[in-house]
């Protein structure tokens, strides 16, 4: 087996689509709650995940947890209007720079690739296609596992290990997010950042030691090598 493992996340990550995502999940909510897109906010949110802050949101604004049905009614409608937006303007679901390419390139150089998203797996499914990735080719687990993004990484590793029958080291996360920084650090996971300009100095100031501007192979492959667990700053933004 391969001994190294790399956890992508998606969103921002592997696939240009926070912007879309962000708003077609604001309207959806927005739709089966029966309120305007302005009254809603989950920058309070202990957990950065589709089925975490539909859960606080309900909690907010209903004063109870949603239930199956709502959140299957709110799937779908996420799902609706995210396919709308992908027949309507596909250039909102491009691929990061590399990303077509990553998983197999660093598969041949021994690494094994793994999916950690916080969003629903049938909308990260959605984006992967889009961008020409099968979603069924590598171990994956999504929002529908748990609310908590360190469940979902842990999770993803564990399913990795299990169809290599084996353990990694080391295991690598690679995301693009402050809270994907936290969630390392909250592992003992080394990590490295995607971004550029602004988007890195928030990586960095969160406490990515290694941010690297897209997912082009060689860069990304040093990255890799070089990984280390984030240190989060005294001044860790919150995002």
């Amino acid at each position: 087996m391969n001994n190294s493992l790399v956890i992508f996340d998606i969103d921002g990550t592997l696939t240009d689509t926070n912007a879309v995502d962000d708003e077609c999940y604001c309207r959806a909510v927005a739709d089966v709650l029966g309120l305007n897109s302005s009254e809603i906010d989950w920058a309070d949110a202990p957990h950065v995940t589709d089925s975490g802050i539909a859960d606080w949101l309900w909690k907010r604004h209903r004063d109870r947890p949603p239930t199956m049905d709502e959140v299957s009614h709110l799937r779908r409608r996420f799902m609706a209007l995210l396919e709308d937006q992908a027949a309507t303007a596909p250039e909102r679901f491009a691929a990061i720079k590399g990303a077509n390419e990553v998983v197999d390139r660093l598969v041949a150089a021994a690494w094994t690739v793994a999916l950690a998203t916080g969003g629903w797996y049938m909308s990260a499914a959605m984006k992967l296609r889009l961008i020409g990735l099968s979603p069924g080719t590598v171990a994956m687990a999504s929002a529908d596992d748990s609310h908590s993004r360190e469940e979902i990484v842990q999770l993803a590793q564990r399913r990795a290990e299990t169809r290599a029958s084996g353990q990694f080291q080391p295991v690598v996360s690679v995301g693009d997010a402050p809270w994907d920084v936290r969630t390392a650090c909250k592992l003992g996971m080394p990590f490295v950042g995607v971004g550029s300009g602004p988007k890195a100095e928030r990586l960095r100031v969160a406490g990515a030691a290694v941010v690297v501007a897209d997912l082009t192979y060689e860069p990304l492959l040093q990255a890799l090598t070089q990984a280390r667990v984030p240190v989060p700053d005294a001044t860790d933004l919150q995002g």
